[in-house]
């Protein structure tokens, strides 16, 4: 439960740690973590986050997923002056569950999986980053919205196997015989 006694400044405060804990993410990213984690409320969010960057603490960089949300140095000296005034309740959940966000939008950056609704079913297109540039893109059709979003929800956990599989089977292999070799299609 939310407490209804936190200030603004608290509010503000959270978010930078929340922000220095998981890295650049996405506005949709961080608000997932700090509702799922009883953190703030959205109304308690959009607003420090309007302050936030409206004071220049936070600034929107780029990504290949959109825009990324990121600490400037203004920001990380406002959390390294005051933010020990954050609750220990709220400290002891940024701790507890920054490291395994952090994973998990590292993953979600890196390994996008998104779907769409079409006349024909469901277009899932997944997708592989590697420094900045796409290297593996994949787009396959669901039969339903079930199947999309756990195709969607199952790639960054699988997507190193499957490339991997998918390289090994399409690139050479030992079987290969030499390049001009004839092949027969027996």
């Amino acid at each position: 439960m939310f407490d209804k006694h936190a200030t603004e400044e608290e509010d503000k405060l959270v978010l930078l740690s929340a922000l220095d804990r998981l890295g650049g993410c996405t506005e949709e990213q961080l608000l997932r973590f700090v509702v799922e984690n009883a953190l703030q409320n959205q109304f308690q969010f959009y607003l420090a986050l309007a302050g936030l960057k409206e004071a220049a603490f936070v600034r929107e960089t780029r990504h290949l997923e959109g825009t990324l949300l990121i600490l400037t140095p203004e920001g990380r000296q406002s959390l390294e002056l005051f933010g020990s005034r954050i609750r220990a309740s709220l400290q002891q959940a940024l701790e507890e569950n920054g490291p395994s966000w952090r994973r998990r939008i590292r993953d979600e950056l890196q390994m996008p999986a998104d779907w769409r609704e079409t006349d024909n079913g469901f277009i899932v297109t997944l997708r592989a980053l590697e420094g900045g540039a796409e290297i593996f893109h994949m787009t396959l059709t669901a039969a339903t919205k079930v199947q999309a979003k756990r195709f969607c929800a199952r790639w960054p956990q699988k997507a190193a196997y499957l490339y991997q599989t998918i390289m090994a089977e399409l690139g050479e292999t030992q079987k290969d015989p030499p390049e001009g070799a004839n092949r027969s299609d027996g």
